[in-house]
């Protein structure tokens, strides 16, 4: 791939409509006289952090022929300003693909690239239609997410993906900013952060209640970004502001890489989908997808339950080559017309678990046909109700069931696919396990369970996991997902109506509650089985509920929840999934 020598310019200087000075690392050619087309990416955590290498090469693909531009945010490392999150990246994104497009050695022709808030600053770029702007190729994008997975998920609180991000990714560095004319309370207070993140990293301040008493203990940004909107639930102002990243489609060609445990996943396939309507109505190319066994920072493929081999990671991707070529590969068919390494390549490649192996599509299939299983006395999961029967535990605030793997981002804790044993060992989880298969099935696209229940709590909250066994009996999760019974409502057809608080639980009374698992591409196996999983708590992955009807975030009052499944013809509790 490499064609050229690099040049590497440090604080190149781009300057916002408003005065705002933002710095960028630039890669070019070192070709005078040629001109190329321009890759630019964004971020807020630091435009030379050496993890961007891994999945996108600036030194490789400047080589290949283009000019590679790493841009810090406003308010962020080299750059000048106030970090607010999203507020500013419309206009600095089309103010920066200006001055990108008229960079010496230009050819007048961008492409956006990134993940994650990366991603953010590329669909808020494209929505101002910057002419310059040609392509974007969007990585576990979170536009869209605010209320399933983003911000909240079923009307819980995302409390342990949030609390890391702000504290993590974010934290230190606003800090040592805040505090850059006073030494003395620089070092105090990230010493007052260090101190934290020990205590973070073994998991005791997640187990704070109420969570606002962490408070005195945070910083600015913390306690502005995390903890001052984590109540107000689904449809907020913050949920607003994050879902309009994506809210329309733009006018460019869109690559969307994406991962079955990533935090974002429904929005990969959501952006994926829009786009492809629109491209339709446009002379646009219609966008590419890749999904892979990965979660929302793990692009390996490998887990401390299930290692799926060097194939399934993003530098092999079964022989399809690595990220950074695939972007190459990208950029040159949209802004150079050369589509040779890019045809070699599925439009929609797909990674499915079991099968340990990548399938390529012209389009991201629909499911073929769907599987209805039924919850059923005696923990068993059949294809058809079964007699009408009950299943009881109770939910302890107190001792709630820890988070194991799942598509996560949470200090401390593996995301991914991980052995759930020692979760269904617990009294206070419920499993329904199919009979062993006796011919392969693939399950594909949404999983969603629709169950009854009643509980002794005016709000509360339901967990739904489903699982593969193997014959072993290892049980390995891939899918889940949360109802809060406060916001059950909101969430009763598997979308969403923001703002839609339900009103509380009459103790005894049976609901009919709804959750989406998200979606799978999994094959399992003759002799597997499928386990449906119960309970009412994933700690910290969501904020935990009280079953008071009071906020974890400003009360430290709880109390047990007695919970009642309900099966059978009467109360038909199911999962539905997609197969292919």
């Amino acid at each position: 791939m490499p064609k050229h020598p690099v040049l590497v310019e440090h604080d190149a200087e781009a300057k916002m409509t408003d005065g705002t000075v933002l710095r960028a690392t630039v890669y070019r050619p070192a070709r005078d006289g040629e001109v190329f087309p321009v890759l630019l990416t964004r971020t807020p955590y630091g435009r030379d952090l050496a993890v961007n290498s891994a999945y996108f090469n600036p030194l490789t693909v400047a080589a290949a022929g283009y000019i590679v531009v790493m841009q810090d945010c406003r308010g962020r490392f080299g750059s000048d300003g106030v970090f607010d999150p999203s507020v500013h990246e419309a206009s600095d994104g089309a103010d920066t693909v200006a001055w990108a497009a008229g960079l010496p050695g230009s050819d007048g022709r961008v492409g956006m690239w990134g993940r994650s808030y990366f991603a953010e600053t590329q669909w808020r770029a494209a929505a101002s239609a910057p002419a310059p702007l040609k392509a974007l190729a969007l990585g576990v994008s979170a536009g869209g997410s605010a209320d399933d997975g983003g911000l909240y998920r079923g009307g819980a609180h995302e409390f342990g993906s949030r609390f890391t991000w702000g504290h993590t990714a974010i934290t230190p560095h606003a800090l040592a900013r805040e505090f850059a004319d006073a030494p003395d309370r620089r070092h105090a207070a990230l010493r007052d952060w260090q101190a934290l993140d020990q205590e973070v990293v073994a998991g005791d301040v997640f187990d704070t209640l109420p969570i606002g008493a962490l408070a005195p203990r945070l910083g600015t940004f913390m306690n502005t970004h995390i903890l001052g909107s984590a109540g107000e639930g689904p449809g907020s102002p913050l949920s607003e502001l994050w879902n309009s990243a994506s809210a329309h489609p733009v006018d460019a060609a869109t690559l969307h890489i994406g991962g079955w445990f990533d935090i974002f996943a429904p929005a990969t396939l959501a952006q994926y989908r829009m786009q492809l309507a629109h491209s339709r109505t446009r002379s646009l190319p219609p966008p590419r997808l890749v999904i892979g066994p990965w979660s929302h920072s793990d692009f390996s493929g490998d887990f401390p339950d299930l290692s799926l081999g060097i194939a399934a990671s993003s530098g092999v991707m079964g022989g399809h080559g690595d990220l950074t070529a695939m972007h190459v590969a990208w950029f040159d068919t949209v802004l150079k017309g050369d589509d040779t390494a890019l045809r070699r390549i599925p439009p929609v490649l797909l990674y499915f678990l079991g099968e340990n192996r990548w399938r390529g599509f012209e389009e991201l299939p629909a499911p073929t046909a769907h599987r209805t299983w039924y919850l059923a006395d005696g923990g068993r999961l059949l294809d058809h109700p079964g007699g009408d029967s009950r299943a009881a535990y109770d939910y302890d605030p107190l001792d709630p069931v820890p988070t194991v793997g799942g598509a996560t981002m949470i200090h401390g804790v593996r995301s991914g696919p991980a052995d759930q044993r020692r979760v269904e060992a617990r009294d206070d989880v419920l499993t329904f396990t199919s009979e062993p298969l006796t011919a392969p099935l693939t399950l594909f696209g949404e999983v969603r369970a629709t169950f009854h229940a009643s509980s002794s709590a005016p709000d509360t909250d339901f967990v739904i996991r489903l699982c593969k066994v193997s014959p072993d009996g290892v049980s390995i999760g891939l899918n889940d997902g949360i109802v809060r019974a406060s916001w059950r409502d909101s969430y009763a057809a598997g979308t969403h109506r923001p703002g839609h608080r339900s009103t509380p639980l009459e103790p005894g009374r049976v609901y009919e509650f709804t959750v989406s698992l998200w979606s799978t591409a999994c094959t399992l196996a003759p002799g597997e089985r499928l386990r449906v999983q119960v309970t009412s708590s994933c700690h910290p992955r969501w904020d935990r509920n009280l079953n008071t009807g009071l906020s974890a975030y400003d009360s430290a009052e709880t109390v047990v929840a007695h919970q009642m499944i309900h099966m059978g013809e009467e109360h038909p509790s199911r999962l539905v999934i997609g197969t292919l």
